[in-house]
């Protein structure tokens, strides 16, 4: 008999039980900083404790925990890492339990969130112990005038193109144009930023890796790997 598959963004841990299905989690701004307050609360923090944590200011996290701007995928890895809580967890309230090896994300499914410069859809939420974030994006932006602020972030990224031309800005190297079916390679910590210059959104495959993103030592006992922060 075949195992049940599991989709994301449906989360069944163990503690539920084989079979059961919990609701889709829409993970918009509000919803996000009420997750970040809460789970903050939770660890009996203040703003300035998180803040010193997670190396972002007490205004800055003020107004995500009360939606007036919606954070980067940057400054929610930093939050995730001052919290000790995985990325996914800002997105999901489900409590994870212990996490399989094996997830399957249909086409259209994945943790849904956005940013004024990109739609994100979260792969494999699943697995919370693993050192890949998998996103599909979508670049909204339409030149550089309206990507803001460069993202940079430990680590390394992967991108694929799925619908193109995307440019990819970098701080030390020449714009790259890349079409439908063009990969890059390139170390995150380098400003970085995206450019959809086709007649629509581009889409794209992106794998953010990075030691950094590992994060419960509650589940897996002695010996299961711990969160290390590379870089500030």
């Amino acid at each position: 008999m075949m195992p049940p598959r599991s989709r994301s963004p449906e989360l069944v841990p163990d503690s539920v039980g084989a079979g059961a299905v919990l609701p889709e989690t829409k993970a918009d701004g509000a919803h996000i900083g009420a997750r970040i307050k809460a789970l903050r609360r939770e660890r009996g923090w203040t703003l300035q404790e998180l803040g010193r944590r997670a190396d972002v200011s007490i205004s800055a996290l003020s107004k995500i925990e009360n939606n007036v701007v919606s954070a980067s995928f940057d400054t929610l890895l930093k939050i995730a890492r001052g919290l000790d809580a995985s990325f996914e967890t800002l997105l999901d309230e489900t409590a994870p339990g212990p996490a399989s090896r094996l997830t399957t994300t249909r086409a259209g499914d994945g943790l849904p969130f956005e940013t004024d410069r990109y739609r994100y859809r979260v792969m494999s939420g699943e697995i919370r112990q693993k050192h890949m974030i998998p996103l599909h994006m979508e670049v909204k932006a339409r030149s550089l005038s309206e990507t803001g602020e460069w993202s940079t972030h430990e680590g390394e990224e992967f991108i694929y193109i799925l619908r193109g031309p995307i440019e990819l800005h970098t701080e030390f190297y020449e714009p790259l144009r890349l079409e439908t079916g063009d990969s890059a390679y390139f170390d995150s910590q380098m400003r970085h930023t995206f450019v959809s210059v086709g007649k629509g959104p581009g889409e794209m495959l992106s794998i953010c890796f990075s030691r950094g993103l590992f994060f419960p030592d509650s589940v897996g006992g002695e010996g299961a790997p711990r969160m290390v922060k590379v870089g500030g």
